[in-house]
């Protein structure tokens, strides 16, 4: 016998044989705690409420769950639509507070410190200076020659450092020659003093516009000699000049200036400029201090925001104060855990889930669902809701800020591809039941995500309705895009059809209308590509086998295919025939005629592993079944289905045909090695059993399997005819029908009588076909006849 592989059935079920020994063992049930476990599992099916609660707890946090991101507004924009607090909220208006903080800020005056000791020092040091030079001159000897004094003076230059060192200040050679030949008199010093104590007199700041704001024309100045520091007084601004602006002085009208020429004037002039300073000199420590105790003293203003308050209306420029209000909400929503509204909405939901099955079980008769099933279309509804809002975010993001005058919100909404939930389950799942009710579950969902969104949720459960039954009996990958269309076309019309109930008496009526339609058509598109992503996934992650996977399967390029025309090329041709069949019947009875005719084609792939004991693959005259004992032939024959199964495992080919692969045979006898068996018996021999020559079964639990056992024996019969008369044709399907009903194989699966009569038709038409009549050839000389020998039913090895 052949080894078994690791993923071989036999093997699974020890390894999960082996789990059960290991978990009664334990013997956990037999205590106290186990035994009210089990009677609470049995009486409430508690595990399946576990999954269905932590279901809706899942689901409800993904349905309240907000993509944190802010409203794309700025200070002032226009506001397109009006924006509503969901929520009630006190909080502080930083904007007015603000304002007012600033506004406090700003009734500070600027404050100087006022200096009146600067022209004492300054003169001191004109003094100072001036006395030193004279001395300085008074030593030197001064030549009558001008040109000689000119080089005199010239050489007294070397005593203009201590001249500036003494003045505080750097003067132009120009002013240092000009004081030199006038040798520095007391009558230039006099003017000079004079004309500062003049300037003096006013206060003289820097930089005074810079300093002092413009809407501010008074300021306070401080004292700051030892007699009167502390004391303020105020001063105008216009009061105050600006040592920047030398412009601005002018030689004052002093003793001693009338004589003096024009160029003495203008020396003095700017040797004067030299020797200005200000006398008020900006506090900045003390103005921040003022201002902080200002800021200090203004109360925070509170604000008190109600649920369902327009807090900015359409149209309206946005201000600070709605930015904050914007901000504050969003924060809100973010930091805040709605934990009760979770925990309601969770148990709402659980209530409907609890309906859903309470619905299943009444009609479990007709509904067949799996919990696998039920796993998935959970997935699924997850699926959707993150998709959805993923999807709105990145519309909203990316072209309601560019496009938000002229496109609604509401059409993005209408172009979220809802619809690929129902198309994925319509793919997956066969019962058009759960499929409708799946899509109604998934349109309250919906309608809970908006905010129970009246339209939204119509559309989505008319799109997915029709996008669920443009999936149904998918023959190839192009009608998933074609259910989408159809989906999309639906989704227009509903979308128009809302709207136009909605927002008829609205002035923006044909606005939502021209947006909304295409939209809706946009969301039917966009669900059919979702979908085509994500099914293969599923497939892979459930092992289902949708339409799509089985038009894959049928591809004849297949690598099992491939192999069995060449290793077993009577089998291939055989599947090929019996595919043909049941695809026919299949239609005729409304089953899956792509799964049926799928299925038969693999349905005796195990028959590779050897070829040559079965009839259709072996030369004439070479049967090895001559030379084996019955036993060992049933063996082989019986070994093709434990075959079959590990090689479809092995290929992915997945459970509904690896269900056929087991089930195409049923519980059936294997009547000519049974009867070998019999007949070689000796007395003393213990009677043959009956069912060691049994295929182990199990019957056919659905349609296209019973199909393919029908069709299987129905075309190996007709091979054994020698003349395929359309009367011969007829009894062989009428007789192998009836025995196989009679012997209950047929019991466990939903084929009624009416179904039967019209599989009868089917069969009968195509075999007609098949062995339409041919012209009887005469016969070439020494030649062997036209037509091979009869064989008998049983000799092929079928049943």
């Amino acid at each position: 016998m052949k080894k078994e592989t690791p993923n071989s059935r036999v093997n699974y079920e020890d390894h999960r044989l082996r789990f059960l020994d290991w978990v009664d063992r334990l013997g956990f049930e037999r205590t106290f705690f186990g035994r009210v476990v089990v009677r609470f599992e049995e009486k409430f099916q508690l595990r399946r409420f576990a999954f269905v609660f932590l279901f809706a707890l899942v689901l409800s946090y993904a349905i309240t769950f907000e993509v944190r991101t802010p409203l794309n507004f700025a200070i002032g924009d226009t506001a397109q639509f009006d924006v509503i607090s969901p929520i009630n909220f006190e909080m502080v208006d930083e904007v007015t507070t603000e304002e007012k903080r600033i506004k406090a800020e700003m009734a500070i005056p600027t404050i100087f410190d006022f200096d009146n000791q600067v022209f004492e020092r300054v003169s001191s040091s004109v003094y100072r200076s001036f006395r030193l030079m004279r001395l300085k001159i008074k030593n030197q000897v001064w030549p009558k020659n001008p040109a000689d004094r000119e080089e005199k003076i010239k050489e007294f230059f070397v005593h203009k450092g201590e001249f500036e060192k003494e003045l505080g200040i750097g003067v132009p050679d120009y002013l240092f020659e000009w004081l030199v030949a006038n040798r520095f008199s007391a009558r230039l010093e006099n003017i000079v003093i004079r004309n500062l104590n003049e300037w003096y007199q006013n206060k003289l700041a820097e930089n005074v516009d810079k300093v002092i704001p413009t809407n501010q024309n008074v300021v306070l100045a401080r004292t700051v000699n030892k007699n009167n520091r502390g004391r303020e007084f105020t001063l105008r601004k216009p009061e105050i000049l600006d040592v920047a602006a030398l412009e601005g002085f002018i030689l004052a009208n002093v003793k001693g200036l009338e004589k003096a020429s024009a160029a003495d004037k203008d020396n003095v002039l700017a040797f004067g400029k030299l020797l200005v300073y200000p006398n008020l000199t900006l506090n900045k420590q003390e103005m921040a201090s003022r201002k902080q105790a200002a800021r200090d003293g203004v109360l925070p203003i509170t604000i008190s925001i109600k649920k369902n308050q327009t807090i900015l209306s359409e149209g309206t420029l946005v201000q600070p104060f709605h930015m904050a209000l914007m901000k504050e909400i969003e924060s809100l929503r973010s930091d805040r855990r709605q934990d009760l509204m979770v925990f309601t909405m969770a148990l709402v939901l659980l209530l409907m889930i609890v309906v859903f099955f309470q619905y299943l079980r009444r009609f479990s008769l007709k509904v067949k669902v799996e919990n696998k099933d039920i796993a998935v279309m959970g997935l699924i509804t997850l699926a959707v809701v993150l998709i959805t809002k993923f999807f709105i975010f990145v519309t909203e993001t990316a072209f309601v800020s560019k496009f938000g005058n002229w496109l609604p919100a509401s059409m993005f909404l209408f172009a979220a591809p809802v619809g690929a939930g129902p198309m994925l389950v319509g793919l997956l799942v066969t019962s058009g039941e759960v499929v409708w009710l799946f899509t109604a579950f998934l349109a309250i969902v919906m309608g809970l995500m908006t905010d129970m969104n009246l339209p939204f949720m119509v559309v989505t459960l008319a799109g997915g309705i029709a996008a669920a039954r443009g999936v149904y009996s998918c023959k190839k990958r192009n009608d998933i895009y074609w259910a989408g269309l159809r989906s999309g076309a639906v989704n227009a019309l509903m979308v128009a059809l809302m709207l136009t109930l909605t927002k008829l008496e609205q002035p923006n009526f044909a606005h939502e209308i021209l947006a909304g339609v295409p939209a809706g058509l946009l969301g039917g598109l966009f669900s059919a590509m979702v979908a085509m992503m994500l099914i293969p996934a599923l497939e892979t992650l459930f092992n289902y086998t949708t339409d799509v996977k089985l038009l894959e399967l049928s591809n004849l390029n297949h690598p099992l295919l491939k192999d069995m025309i060449v290793k077993a090329p009577g089998t291939y041709h055989h599947s090929m025939l019996v595919g043909s069949m049941v695809e026919a019947a299949a239609e005729e009875i409304g089953a899956n005629p792509l799964l049926g005719k799928v299925m038969c084609y693999y349905h005796d792939i195990g028959k590779m592993e050897h070829a040559n004991y079965f009839i259709e693959n072996q030369k004439p005259g070479q049967n090895p079944h001559d030379h084996i004992s019955p036993y060992m032939s049933k063996t082989l024959l019986i070994a093709h289905v434990k075959d079959g199964v590990e090689l479809g495992m092995s290929h992915k080919l997945g459970k509904p045909i690896i269900d056929g692969i087991v089930q195409h045979h049923g519980t059936t006898l294997i009547s000519y090695f049974y009867n070998k068996a019999i007949d070689i018996k000796a007395e003393d021999e213990p009677d043959v059993s009956e069912e060691e020559f049994r295929y182990p079964g199990p019957k056919p639990q659905f349609r296209e399997a019973a199909l393919c056992m029908l069709a299987d024996s129905i075309e190996a019969a007709s091979r054994s005819l020698d003349e395929p008369t359309p009367v011969r044709l007829q009894n062989i399907v009428r007789n192998i029908t009836q025995r196989k009903f009679m012997e209950g194989q047929l019991d466990e699966c939903s084929l009624t009588l009416k179904d039967l009569s019209k599989v009868e038709e089917s069969f009968t038409r195509i075999l007609l076909g098949i062995y339409h009549q041919r012209i009887d050839y005469p016969r070439a000389a020494g030649g062997g006849a036209s037509e091979a020998p009869a064989k008998t039913l049983f000799s092929t090895g079928k049943s």
